[in-house]
C-alpha cells in the first residue's frame, strides 16, 4: 500500500501543469528596460516593449517549431544579446529594432517562449566583459560560417567556422531558376553587358561555402556570392553552401542549410538539446570564447559622436534600454559653434564644417544642414551602414557615416573624406537618377585641393558600371573602379563646364 501512493504521488508531481509566465512577469524581471521597436513590417508605428517580453516574442518569430527547452533558453540568449548590443541601430528612424530580419522578427508569444524568456532573463554573452556583436541563422548545414567571410573586415574571433555534426542526414535542397531572370535581376543592381552567358563558382571560403560568382558576358565579370543570394532570393537561393550548374536556359542550385550560417544554428541547437547537451554547452560550440553574463555587470554605454555642421534636429530613440544596456557607438551631439566633450571634438567639428564650406564654394550650392555621425571602430560602422572595411564614408541624404578617424588618418586623411562626403550630399538632388561614376567622380574630383587634369580624349576609357562601385568584391577593385570613374567625371565635366550637366 505504501508503494502505491508512493507511485501516485510520483505520478502527480511530473504531470503538474507548470507555471504559467506572463506579460506582468517577463516586464518584472526585464528591471524596466524596454527595446523601442519599430513595425516597419506593417504600419511604421514604435512601441515600447518591455526587454524579457520582446525576447519571448523573437523566440516565437525565430525559433523551430515545439523547440525543445534547450534550444529556446540558447536562443534566448542570443536574441537578448542581439538586442543590446544593438539598441539603437535604427536611432535615426526614432527606435531601436525593426519588425524585419534586417533586425529580428517578432511573433506573438507563446507559454514555451515566455518561460525561456523568464529563466535566462538578464543573460546575454560578452566579449571582454561587453556585450558582444553576435549572430546566428536557421540551418548551418553542417559547418557554420566565420563572421569575416559574410562581412569583410569582421574581427569576431569568437564567430569562426565549426563543424556541426547533427546535420549528416539532412537532404539537399535545390533551385531552379531561367538564366533570364538572373540578368533581368543583376542588371537591375547595376551590372552591365549584352548577355548574361553562365553563371559559375569562382571561389569558395574556407568553410567550404561559395565566396564568389564568376559571371560570363556581364561586367563587373565577379560577385560575392552572399550579394548574389541577397539579389536573387535569399527564400530561394537558402546558403550560400551550394553548387550550380546550367541546364539549358536555367541555372540548377543544390545546396545545404538555411541562412547566412555565421554564429549559433537554430536546428542545431535544438537538435543538440534532444540528445542532451546544456544550454552552455550549446552556447559555447557556436560561440567559442563567450561568457554568459547577467546584464547588471556589463558597463553602460552611450550612443555615439556626432558631429552637425548645421543646425538640424536628431532624432533620438525612446527605449529605455539604452540606459541600463546601451548600443555599441558613443555619439555625443555637436551642433556648430557648440562643442561638447573635449578638444578632439572641437577640432572635428571645425574640419568638418571647413569641409563643407569649402565644398559649397566650389559647387555654388548654399550650406545646407549635413550631420555626420563619427563611428568609433570599423565593426560599429559596418553594423550601422553595411558597408565593407574599405569604406571610408557612407551618405545618405545629408547624413554622413564616418569611419573611425584614426583610420583615416592612414588612408586619404579626414578633411579628404569629409570633404568628398560633402560633395556627395550636396550634389546628390542633382545627380539623382545618374550613374554612380557620376556621383563618386565628382566627389572625387572636387574634394581634391588640386582636381586631375582630364584624361586626353583620345585615350580609351571605360567607365565603371554601377555594380562594380556599388557591389565591389575588394578593396582593390574599389579603389580602381573609383579612379575610373574620378578621370571619367574629369573628362566630361572638361567638355561641358558645368557640373550639373555631367551624365
Amino acid at each position: 500500500m505504501k508503494a502505491f501512493f508512493a507511485i501516485l504521488f510520483s505520478v502527480v508531481v511530473i504531470a503538474a501543469p507548470q507555471v504559467e509566465v506572463t506579460d506582468v512577469d517577463l516586464e518584472r524581471a526585464g528591471s524596466g528596460r524596454t527595446i523601442a521597436l519599430g513595425a516597419l513590417s506593417t504600419d511604421s508605428h514604435v512601441t515600447n516593449v518591455p526587454l524579457e517580453t520582446y525576447v519571448s516574442r523573437v523566440l516565437a518569430g525565430e525559433a523551430e517549431r515545439d523547440a525543445p527547452q534547450g534550444e529556446l533558453e540558447a536562443l534566448a540568449i542570443a536574441i537578448r544579446t542581439f538586442a543590446i548590443f544593438n539598441a539603437g541601430r535604427h536611432a535615426r528612424d526614432g527606435f531601436d529594432l525593426c519588425d524585419t530580419t534586417h533586425c529580428q522578427v517578432p511573433r506573438p508569444s507563446t507559454a514555451a517562449t515566455r518561460r525561456a524568456a523568464l529563466a535566462t532573463a538578464g543573460r546575454i554573452l560578452t566579449w571582454h566583459g561587453a556585450p558582444a556583436e553576435i549572430f546566428y541563422s536557421a540551418s548551418c548545414g553542417g559547418r557554420s560560417e566565420s563572421a569575416d567571410a559574410v562581412w569583410p573586415g569582421a574581427r569576431l574571433p569568437y564567430l569562426k567556422s565549426v563543424k556541426d555534426d547533427v546535420h549528416d542526414a539532412d537532404e539537399p535542397w535545390t533551385f531552379d531558376v531561367p538564366l533570364a531572370d538572373v540578368q533581368r535581376a543583376l542588371r537591375q543592381r547595376g551590372f552591365e553587358g549584352s548577355r548574361l552567358k553562365d553563371v559559375r563558382v569562382g571561389s569558395h571560403t574556407s568553410s567550404g561555402r561559395v565566396a564568389t560568382l564568376r559571371l560570363s558576358g556581364f561586367e563587373p565579370d565577379v560577385i560575392a556570392a552572399d550579394q548574389f543570394r541577397a539579389i536573387i532570393s535569399s527564400r530561394d537561393l537558402k546558403s550560400t553552401a551550394f553548387t550550380v550548374d546550367r541546364k539549358g536556359g536555367h541555372l540548377h542550385f543544390t545546396g545545404r542549410g538555411y541562412g547566412h550560417g555565421v554564429g549559433m544554428c537554430v536546428i542545431g541547437a535544438g537538435r543538440r538539446s534532444r540528445r542532451g547537451e546544456s544550454v552552455k554547452e550549446i552556447l559555447d560550440h557556436y560561440y567559442p570564447g563567450l561568457e554568459i553574463s547577467t546584464l547588471d555587470t556589463v558597463p553602460v554605454r552611450r550612443p555615439d559622436t556626432r558631429v552637425a555642421t548645421s543646425p538640424a534636429p536628431r532624432r533620438e530613440s525612446t527605449s529605455t534600454a539604452v540606459a541600463p544596456a546601451a548600443p555599441t557607438t558613443s555619439r555625443t551631439a555637436v551642433r556648430s559653434g557648440v562643442t561638447l566633450r573635449g578638444a578632439d571634438q572641437a577640432e572635428l567639428q571645425q574640419i568638418a564644417v571647413r569641409a563643407e564650406q569649402a565644398m559649397a564654394k566650389v559647387l555654388g550650392v548654399a550650406v545646407a544642414p549635413v550631420t555626420v555621425d563619427v563611428h568609433e571602430t570599423v565593426e560599429d560602422f559596418r553594423q550601422v551602414t553595411g558597408k565593407p572595411w574599405w569604406v571610408s564614408a557612407s551618405v545618405n541624404g545629408t547624413e554622413i557615416d564616418l569611419a573611425p578617424p584614426a583610420l583615416l588618418t592612414q588612408r586619404d586623411g579626414v578633411e579628404m573624406t569629409l570633404r568628398n562626403a560633402m560633395v556627395q550630399a550636396m550634389a546628390a538632388s542633382a545627380y539623382a537618377g545618374r550613374p554612380e561614376w557620376v556621383k563618386i567622380g565628382a566627389a572625387r574630383y572636387f574634394a581634391r585641393p588640386t582636381p586631375l587634369p582630364a584624361p586626353d580624349g583620345k585615350a580609351r576609357l571605360k567607365c565603371p558600371a554601377d555594380a562594380e562601385l556599388t557591389l565591389a568584391i575588394s578593396a582593390t577593385a574599389q579603389r580602381e573602379a573609383e579612379a575610373r570613374a574620378e578621370q571619367c567625371f574629369a573628362r566630361t565635366y572638361a567638355m561641358t563646364g558645368d557640373w550639373r550637366a555631367v551624365r
